[in-house]
């Protein structure tokens, strides 16, 4: 990035760039649906816990899988960084909610972390310019709403396999977006 980009542009897509559109978070989230999923085998009295643990969780995964990618989630060099920060930071206000959740109604867990996370990416639309992360906020909404409030009886092994795939198809949209984009092709350094 060159050190005072003075567009919108030309810091979203610089940002875009070296953080591979944030697709290190989305590969952690695919892993903890998919983590949540098998959990929903066990008793759901566990399987609960493996959902605050798991949230807990996925920030430092998120940053080794980050560094695994040579992606750069924080680039101090780029304002929009910040705001993409505390945009992905604000997950940590739903905690009372989710604990709240967890200890009086166990079984909305799946339905309530389901729509928080997928209500919190829709502001990367607007940060990476991107209709992946239109799909992954609608869809995930979507997929854990209908799951919660239509099949509440199968939603610990229905929503998080189900929101694995959205996260999956994300993943390769995320793809198809980068290999489109300037400088898509090359590694962030």
């Amino acid at each position: 990035m060159k050190p005072y980009a003075t567009t919108y542009r030309e810091l979203s897509t610089a940002l875009a760039v070296s953080s591979r559109r944030g697709l290190p978070m989305i590969v952690t989230g695919t892993l903890f649906w998919l983590v949540a999923g098998l959990a929903g085998f066990l008793d759901h009295a566990i399987t609960v816990w493996v959902y605050l643990y798991g949230i807990g969780l996925i920030f430092p995964v998120g940053i080794l899988v980050a560094k695994a990618m040579k992606a750069d989630l924080f680039a101090k060099d780029n304002p929009l960084a910040v705001l993409a920060g505390v945009v992905g930071g604000m997950q940590i206000l739903f905690a009372p909610l989710v604990i709240l959740i967890l200890f009086r109604l166990p079984e909305y867990i799946p339905f309530a972390v389901g729509v928080l996370t997928g209500a919190h990416f829709l502001p990367y639309v607007v940060i990476y310019r991107s209709k992946a992360y239109l799909f992954l906020s609608i869809v995930t909404v979507a997929g854990a709403g209908l799951i919660g409030s239509l099949a509440l009886e199968h939603t610990f092994l229905a929503t998080p396999f189900t929101l694995t795939a959205v996260y999956l198809i994300t993943s390769l949209l995320l793809m198809r977006e980068r290999a489109k984009q300037p400088g898509g092709d090359r590694a962030a350094t």
